[in-house]
């Protein structure tokens, strides 16, 4: 089974009835980080938008790097030439950095905070996510949880 990075990659089958294979499993808090982070971003954008500024994106912030952004200040931020414009998101953004720290602190990494999400059912696992994380909406974070291969 294929599977992809980032959602312009996702490939449509008809064997699979047009379904979208599932993403490829993140190695890391910081690729679980970028990929909530492109799908918050995202909202609201073509694909073909993002995909095209997404190497500024990730420049403008800092690489989805949870350390660094958990740190920045959402006005500083929003002087950077690389970056959506959209305070909302950007705010969104660094607390959602902050919230992955304490995820660390109390889980040991994003994949086993996800693990007991597994002991709900698909619908409380979105809210779940909906409700911990600022600007994933409960269609984003349903596309999330599908950008990192949680239903394989």
């Amino acid at each position: 089974m294929e599977t992809h990075r980032a959602p312009w990659e996702c490939s449509f089958r008809k064997e699979e009835k047009s379904r979208c294979m599932p993403g490829a499993i993140p190695k890391s808090d910081t690729e679980y980080f970028e990929v909530m982070s492109l799908c918050i971003l995202q909202a609201g954008l073509s694909w073909g938008t993002v995909r095209k500024i997404w190497p500024k994106l990730k420049k403008g912030f800092d690489q989805f790097d949870i350390e660094i952004l958990s740190m920045k200040n959402p006005a500083e931020l929003l002087k950077n030439p690389n970056i959506i414009k959209n305070p909302k998101k950007v705010a969104g953004l660094i607390e959602n950095a902050q919230k992955f720290k304490t995820i660390r602190r109390n889980y040991r990494s994003f994949y086993h905070y996800l693990e007991t999400l597994k002991t709900s059912s698909d619908k409380g696992a979105i809210k779940r996510l909906a409700n911990d994380f600022k600007h994933l909406g409960e269609y984003s974070a349903e596309y999330f949880l599908h950008s990192i291969g949680y239903w394989k």
